[in-house]
This record gives C-alpha cells, sequence and structure tokens, in this order.
C-alpha cells in the first residue's frame, strides 16, 4: 500500500513539475526583464550623474571665462549663468560658444546690489569735508572747476584707450586699471571707449550735492561707442568684465547704485583716504 501512495506521490510530482514548468519560466523570464530594467535604470542614474558632471564643468567654464584671469571675475561670477542676452531665440547660443566679440552685448546685472561689497562710497559730505566744493554756484550743467586745491591736481591727458580729465592720483590709479585690462583682455581693451570724466555739476535730482564727477574722481566708459540706458538693471558685458579689474584697484561701480548707473565708475573713499595717507592729495 505504501508504495502504491508512494508511485502515486511521485506521478502527481512530475506532473506538477510539468505543468509548473512555464510558469517557472515566465518569472525567469520576468526576473530576467526586471534585472535588465534594473540594470537600465543604474545605466540612466550614471549617465544622468556623467550630464549633471558636464554641466557642473560648463558652468565651471563660464564663470572663469575659460579660467584666463588671474584676478577673480567675481562679478561675471554672479551674472554669467543669470545673464539675459538681448538676442531673438533663433540667435541664442550657449555662454561659453559665444563670439569673444559680443563685449557690447547688453545683459541683466545679477545681485548689483552687492557689487560694491567690501568698498565704501565716497558721500558728498565726505568729498566737501576734505575737498571743499569744485565751485560755489553749482547746477545741472558741467561748468568751470574754481577751487584751486582740485585745479592744481587735475591732469587731462591720455590713459589707455581713452583721454580723461582727473585727479593726478585717480589718473595714475586708471592707468593700472587699464594695463592689467590690456594683458588680460586685449580685445575688450582696444574697445572701451570714455562718456566723460570731469564734469563740475550737481548729482542728477540734488539740489546741493556734487557729483563725484565735479572732483575729477570718476570716469562713464562704454563698449564701442555704445551709451548704456540709465537704471534698467542692465549694462554692456563688456563693463561688467571691466567691473573686477576696477574693485581691485579700489574703484565703485556705479550698477550698485539704487539707480543702477553702470557706466560710472568712482574712486572709493578707501582709495582716496589711501592717497591722504601718502600724501597725493
Amino acid at each position: 500500500m505504501n508504495n502504491r501512495w508512494k508511485t502515486v506521490a511521485t506521478g502527481s510530482l512530475a506532473a506538477l513539475t510539468i505543468l509548473a514548468a512555464p510558469v517557472l519560466w515566465q518569472i525567469a523570464d520576468v526576473r530576467r526583464e526586471t534585472d535588465s530594467e534594473i540594470g537600465s535604470l543604474a545605466a540612466l542614474q550614471a549617465e544622468t550623474r556623467a550630464l549633471r558632471k558636464e554641466l557642473e564643468a560648463l558652468r565651471a567654464r563660464v564663470d572663469g571665462l575659460d579660467s584666463r584671469t588671474s584676478i577673480g571675475i567675481t562679478a561675471l561670477q554672479r551674472t554669467a549663468l543669470t545673464a539675459t542676452p538681448d538676442l531673438p531665440p533663433e540667435r541664442s547660443e550657449p555662454a561659453a560658444d559665444r563670439p569673444r566679440d559680443n563685449y557690447a552685448q547688453v545683459v541683466l546685472i545679477a545681485d548689483r546690489r552687492s557689487v560694491n561689497d567690501g568698498l565704501s562710497l565716497a558721500t558728498p559730505s565726505f568729498l566737501r569735508q576734505t575737498f571743499g566744493l569744485p565751485r560755489n554756484d553749482l547746477n545741472d550743467d558741467c561748468q568751470r572747476l574754481t577751487n584751486p586745491r582740485l585745479r592744481d591736481l587735475i591732469a587731462n591727458e591720455p590713459v589707455g584707450p581713452i583721454r580723461v580729465q582727473l585727479l593726478a592720483p585717480a589718473v595714475a590709479s586708471l592707468r593700472k586699471v587699464f594695463a592689467e585690462v590690456e594683458a588680460l583682455e586685449p580685445e575688450l581693451y582696444k574697445r572701451i571707449a570714455s562718456s566723460g570724466s570731469l564734469c563740475v555739476r550737481l548729482i542728477r535730482g540734488s539740489a546741493a550735492s556734487a557729483s563725484a564727477h565735479a572732483y575729477g574722481l570718476a570716469v562713464d566708459l562704454n563698449i564701442d561707442g555704445q551709451l548704456d540706458n540709465f537704471a534698467d538693471g542692465r549694462t554692456q558685458l563688456g563693463l561688467i568684465l571691466l567691473a573686477d579689474f576696477f574693485k581691485k584697484e579700489g574703484w565703485i561701480w556705479g550698477a550698485g547704485f539704487s539707480r543702477e548707473d553702470s557706466m560710472h565708475f568712482e574712486v572709493s573713499r578707501q582709495k582716496i583716504e589711501e592717497w591722504q595717507r601718502q600724501g597725493l592729495l
């Protein structure tokens, strides 16, 4: 009797094995497909990580302008990734691939209120206390400088690619700025143009405060003679590059003013105090 049941059990097990074989093969196929999908997902994740690394490398390339500058172009690092070029969509290109002649391209200024961090503005009251007024009857028009102390310090001469009227120490400082620009950005250097320097007048909108231009401590610059629009939060790419050369030398950039004036560069209070200590003023 036992042998009979063993035979029946063995036969049943064999039958079940035969019947279950397709199911087992299907399960094996599903597992193989699952393993394949897991492998594909892992490959996709690896590819995604690689693409992220390439994107980070591209951003680093844009930030450093191919790492060609030795002075740390901080303003460009704040701006390049968020800059919006005034180009129609069909002409837009990745930042790293744009031709270098786009120095006059107009872009948004990102985080502009922090571009002068570390430097202090030479306020009208500080300038008046240091030098006196450039003249007593200031108005909104450029007039003749009558303050004898300032007048004796004014130099009128070519500096780099432009001609300026500034205080002699400011001329020497500007010469250092342009020497570095010429060495590190020679194409940009050739395209710098002046929009004016000495102009004895009031600050725009003020009834009594003299502009830094009135003291021979400021210069307005542009690229290719194209004037930048006032107070629109945008500027030429070349001026963004120039701003860091100026900051290194202790000049304030007008892009950081409450009313953005990105063509404007003026000597900081720290620089004036340095010249005082050196007996240059």
